[in-house]
C-alpha cells in the first residue's frame, strides 16, 4: 500500500479528513487498511469459494517431484498467508514448503528484495539459480532487484502492469510445465 499511494497519492478517509502528510499518520492509516483487508480476505478464503490460479499446484508437485526447493514469499502478514496456503494448496504441499516467509519475516517489505535474498539464503541457493513467479510489478521489482529472474502470471487487477523485466509473461500457469520455466532460466543462466 505504501508503494501506490506514494505513485498516486495518500487518500483521505474516514481516519484523515485530508490525506495524511506525515509518518505517523500514514503509518495509522496503513495499519488501519491492512487490518481491514487482513479480516476480509480471511473471510473470503474461509468461505471455500476461492480456488488456487490455474497450474498452480500441478507446477509444485512437479517442482517437488523433482528435487527442487520450493518457498513462498508474500508480503502479506503471516497469519493471512497461512490461512490462505492452508485453504488453497492443502496442508501437505504447505508443510512440504522448503522455506515460507511473510511480511513481517522481513523488515522491509517488497519491491524490496530482502524478502527474496532471505529465502535464497535458507534455501542454500545462489540468487540467479531462482526463479520467481510473480503477479505483479512490485514483486516483479523485489525478484529483479535480489537478482532472480521472475516469470508473471497476471491477474484482472495487475495485467496492464509494466511487466517489461519478466522473462516471461502468461496469463495463468495451466499450460506451463516446469521443463518450461527450467529452459527459461537456464536460457537467462547462459545468456549472462
Amino acid at each position: 500500500m505504501r508503494w501506490y499511494f506514494k505513485e498516486h497519492g495518500w487518500p483521505s478517509s474516514t481516519i484523515f479528513e485530508t490525506p495524511p502528510e506525515g509518518d505517523e499518520e500514514r503509518a495509522k492509516l496503513i495499519d488501519t487498511l491492512q487490518d481491514w483487508k487482513t479480516e476480509r480476505y480471511k473471510e473470503i478464503i474461509q468461505s471455500g469459494t476461492v480456488e488456487p490460479r490455474p497450474g498452480v499446484l500441478r507446477l509444485m508437485d512437479e517442482a517437488k517431484a523433482a528435487g527442487k526447493k520450493l518457498s513462498v514469499c508474500s508480503a502479506a502478514t503471516k497469519s493471512s498467508v497461512v490461512l490462505c496456503l492452508e485453504n488453497l494448496i492443502g496442508m501437505e504441499r504447505f508443510q512440504g514448503l522448503d522455506c515460507f516467509l511473510a511480511g513481517d519475516d522481513v523488515k522491509e517489505k517488497k519491491p524490496d528484495p530482502l524478502i527474496y535474498m532471505t529465502a535464497a539464503k535458507r534455501l542454500g541457493v545462489s540468487e540467479k539459480d531462482c526463479l520467481v513467479v510473480e503477479d505483479s510489478v512490485i514483486g516483479l521489482q523485489a525478484a529483479t532487484k535480489a537478482g532472480m529472474s521472475c516469470v508473471i502470471t497476471y491477474t484482472s487487477s495487475t495485467a496492464e502492469q509494466d511487466f517489461k523485466d519478466a522473462i516471461a509473461i502468461y496469463p495463468d500457469l495451466s499450460n506451463v510445465r516446469l521443463s518450461d520455466l527450467e529452459l527459461l532460466l537456464q536460457n537467462v543462466v547462459a545468456a549472462n
